[in-house]
């Protein structure tokens, strides 16, 4: 987390000295592409990330609609999503974009994606060639000398599918939402007993997003405003599952929900 916080001041300083330059260049505003993980119960998957497609109607060019490409910038593509639990970031890429509106962006994935289980390293590829690139709903208004985040979701419970247990075969269908950083809230807790491996589920209406716990039981969500039920699968045929309703999220703030005990289940 204090990597975030750094690199989001390092975002203001860098557009406060481009605020600084001739007033004639063309009006520009900063775009931080933040990725976040709902990891699998794996114990570690890396996925090939090149970087993102941003669209934006740009308002100074008679409303043309223009893409832009921000490259992850480390020469190794492949990123470990599954650490990026518990309040973990990357701030995946940055870019300088237009002043207008952003109307699309999408995931550019490489090819090389791998999962570790039992100090044992399986392929994972996609689940089609398609998939490469990953078209994601996002919409904002790009206003000059304004620094916006956009946070992408991976969620990886829901992403790899397992074909075979014998041998382990396995596939990715990448599954990503994008969440404006603006105006976003934060859900934090834990489970007991933290030596499970659960998976924790954010629910609004049909839509739920899920995450996992670091190896503190610490869970986290970050989430548009709005009310949210938690459901807590233990993943363990011994524990009860746990549901708490009408969770809160606010806007630039976090809702606590403490320690959440799986209770084991009666013989």
């Amino acid at each position: 987390m204090r990597k975030l916080i750094y690199a989001l001041f390092l975002s203001v300083i860098l557009l406060l000295a481009y605020s600084c330059e001739d007033p004639s260049s063309d009006q520009k505003a900063l775009l931080n592409v933040i990725l976040v993980d709902a990891p699998a119960t794996w114990d570690s998957v890396f996925v090939s990330i090149l970087g993102v497609e941003v669209d934006v109607r740009v308002q100074a060019r008679e409303a043309s609609l223009e893409t832009f490409f921000l490259e992850y910038k480390p020469g190794e593509k492949e990123i470990e999503v599954s650490a990026l639990v518990a309040g973990e970031a990357l701030l995946l890429a940055r870019g300088e974009l237009p002043v207008g509106n952003i109307e699309g962006i999408r995931m550019i994935l490489g090819n090389n994606h791998s999962l570790w289980e039992n100090d044992r390293q399986y392929p994972l590829p996609l689940e089609s060639a398609d998939m490469e690139v990953i078209p994601l709903e996002f919409n904002q208004d790009l206003e000059f000398g304004v620094a916006y985040d956009v946070i992408l979701d991976f969620d990886l419970e829901r992403s790899i599918n397992l074909l075979s247990e014998d041998p382990f075969i396995f596939f990715l269908s990448p599954e990503v939402s994008a969440i404006p950083g603006l105006g976003s809230g934060e859900i934090e807790g834990r489970i007991q007993p933290t030596g499970l491996r659960p998976a924790v589920y954010a629910i609004v209406g049909s839509d739920s997003i899920s995450t996992q716990t670091n190896s503190s039981g610490v869970f986290l969500f970050r989430l548009p405003e709005g009310t949210f039920d938690l459901y807590v699968d233990p993943k363990d045929s011994l524990y009860e599952g746990s549901i708490l309703k009408d969770i809160p999220v606010l806007s630039n703030q976090q809702t606590e929900v403490g320690d959440i005990v799986l209770e084991p289940k009666e013989e």
